[in-house]
């Protein structure tokens, strides 16, 4: 019986072979499990942070020095004494002596208007007065002659009657009150060929010619308009919430895109105390000192208002501030490291802005260039040392 001893044989080499597979990959799998257990403690220590490298800055010694509250705000350049100058008779213009741009005085003709009419109408009354004056100083020589003879006759034989004497003197009296008349028409005439010239009230500029030759010139309507540009002023106006803050006496710059590089000074004249209900705004009033120097009326002008002055002010470069979540902070280097400090703010300007409180000290180094790449602690090294 061959055939059923090979077939048992066959079927035990078959049910050995594979448990032998099984028991060889276990082997191997513990093996990699002993090799990655070992291996492990060298990786950790290959793994671990090598020390930062220091961040290159450049820094700024912090200074100290004054630091002003400012209000800015914009007006234009204009005058308070602003003057029109109408005519009082219609009359055709006969010159005009000015020209816009112009100064002119106090009193200075403007233009003159025909006057043929008017002088004429001034010599009837010279001849009129000179007509009446005589028969006044005549009325009076009469009459002090009358009351001479009447006087000198005692009360024995009067010379004169007294009736011819009150008729004398009721005779200088009409003549004086015709004279009186006569000077009043002259006067009258004067002023009626003053009027027929045209006159500036003020000292100051021809800023409109409204008036050309041979215009006829129309009562009440404006001719000329002078400014006093001597005295420029600007009124601006402010919110209510800063009323406490604005008072008389408080320093001011101008500065205007149309005068480059040129700052001119000022000081608040006036604070209105009422404060206007439709807008809320209080009106400031400035004089400006432009020490010589014309300003067009109508100029923009951009104002500074000094409010406050600190002297020895801790004095934080802007470059050197950065902000996070509404408040500000810098770096400053000590002991080769960056170190955050917030920053409490105080004034501000256009360069710096001031730190209140103790956070910042005199012989600190604040960081402005390369703050936005550190975190508190990080080692720096200062550009240029």
């Amino acid at each position: 019986m061959p055939r059923p001893a090979c077939l048992i044989a066959l079927l035990a080499t078959c049910a050995v072979a594979p448990a032998c597979s099984f028991d060889g990959a276990a082997v191997e799998h513990q093996q990699a499990s002993e090799g990655s257990t070992a291996a492990a403690p060298a990786t950790t220590e290959a793994g671990a942070k090598p020390p930062k490298e220091p961040v290159l800055v450049r820094v700024r010694s912090l200074a100290r020095g004054p630091i002003e509250r400012r209000l800015e705000a914009t007006a234009n350049v204009e005058s308070l004494d602003v003057v029109d100058v109408v005519s009082e008779r219609a009359e055709p213009v006969a010159r005009v002596l000015v020209e816009e741009g112009q100064q002119v005085a106090s009193g200075q003709p403007l233009a003159e208007l025909r006057a043929d009419q008017v002088q004429l109408a001034l010599k009837e009354t010279v001849v009129r007065l000179n007509e009446t004056r005589g028969q006044m100083e005549q009325a009076e020589r009469d009459y002090q002659r009358n009351l001479r003879l009447w006087e000198e006759g005692g009360n024995s034989g009067r010379l004169i009657a007294e009736q011819a004497v009150e008729t004398s003197r009721q005779v200088w009296d009409v003549a004086k009150t015709a004279h009186e008349t006569a000077q009043v028409a002259h006067d009258r005439a004067k002023w009626d060929e003053a009027r027929c010239t045209l006159r500036s009230p003020i000292a100051g500029t021809v800023t409109a010619r409204d008036i050309s030759l041979g215009d006829m010139a129309v009562i009440g309507q404006r001719a000329f308009q002078i400014t006093d540009l001597s005295q420029p002023k600007v009124v601006f106006y402010r919110p209510q919430r800063e009323l406490a803050l604005l008072h008389e006496g408080q320093r001011l710059v101008a500065t205007s895109e149309a005068l480059p590089g040129v700052q001119i000074r000022g000081l608040i004249e006036r604070v209105s105390p009422i404060v206007d209900a439709a807008t809320g705004t209080v009106k400031v009033v400035a004089a400006l000192e432009p020490d010589g120097r014309v300003l067009p009326a109508g100029i923009l002008m951009r104002l500074v208002v000094i409010l406050e002055r600190r002297e020895g002010a801790i004095l934080v470069p802007k470059e050197a501030l950065l902000h996070e979540g509404g408040g500000a902070h810098v770096f400053v280097v000590r002991e080769g490291a960056a170190r955050r400090v917030e920053i409490e703010p105080g004034f501000e300007d256009a360069q710096h802005l001031e730190a209140l409180g103790p956070a910042l000290q005199d012989g600190d180094l604040l960081i402005v260039v390369g703050a936005d790449r550190l975190a508190d602690g990080d080692p720096v090294e200062v550009a240029g040392e």
